[in-house]
C-alpha cells in the first residue's frame, strides 16, 4: 500500500466518521450499516440496550444500446426496529455467517417496520457516490429480497443463530 492509498483511506474514514456523527447515534450502532456497504449482504447488531439492522437491496441499470449499466445498492438502515406487519410466505434458502451450507427457511414476502430511525443510503458504483439521508418515516414496507433479509437480521436479533432445515435433506432428481 502506499502513501497516496493511506491518505485515501484516511480522508474516506474521517468522512465516514463525520456522517456518522451527524445522525446523533452511537457508533457502534452503525456497524451493521458499515459492513453492508463495505462487506455487501444484510447485518445486524444488538447490545443490552439496543439494535440495529443494516438491509441491502439492488437494482442493476443496463443500457442495451450501449452495452453498459450499474447496480444501484440501496441500504434501509434500522434503529430499534420492529415488525409492525408481515404478508405472504417464501421458502428459500439462506447461508449465514460461519455455516457450511444453506439452509430452508421461510420468510414473509412482505415486511413492515418500524424504527427509532430510518437511515437510506444509496450507492451508485458509475458516479462512485454514496447518498446517505434520514427518511421522515418511521415506517417503511419491504418487499421481496429485502423483506426475506430484513426478517433474517431480525431472527438474529431475537434468536442469536438463524435455524433452518439442512440441505443434505433435500433428494437429487436426474431428469431422462
Amino acid at each position: 500500500m502506499d502513501a497516496e492509498e493511506i491518505r485515501a483511506i484516511f480522508k474516506f474514514s474521517a468522512l465516514e466518521k463525520n456522517l456518522i456523527s451527524s445522525f446523533g447515534i452511537e457508533e457502534e450502532l452503525f456497524l451493521p450499516f458499515l459492513l453492508s456497504l463495505k462487506s455487501g449482504g444484510s447485518w445486524s447488531y444488538a447490545s443490552e440496550e439496543t439494535n440495529s439492522i443494516a438491509v441491502k437491496d439492488v437494482i442493476t441499470f443496463y443500457d442495451d444500446e450501449n452495452k453498459i449499466g450499474y447496480t444501484l445498492e440501496k441500504i434501509y438502515f434500522f434503529v430499534d426496529p420492529k415488525v409492525v406487519k408481515e404478508e405472504g410466505l417464501v421458502s428459500r434458502l439462506e447461508k449465514c455467517g460461519t455455516k457450511e451450507e444453506r439452509e430452508l427457511v421461510e420468510r414473509p414476502y412482505f415486511i413492515t417496520l418500524q424504527a427509532k430511525k430510518i437511515i437510506f443510503a444509496e450507492v451508485n458504483p458509475s458516479l462512485k457516490k454514496i447518498t446517505v439521508r434520514e427518511l421522515k418515516k418511521k415506517h417503511i414496507q419491504l418487499k421481496g429480497t429485502p423483506a426475506y433479509s430484513a426478517a433474517h437480521e431480525l431472527e438474529h436479533l431475537e434468536k442469536g443463530e438463524v435455524k433452518g432445515i439442512p440441505i443434505w435433506t433435500f433428494e437429487y432428481f436426474k431428469e431422462q
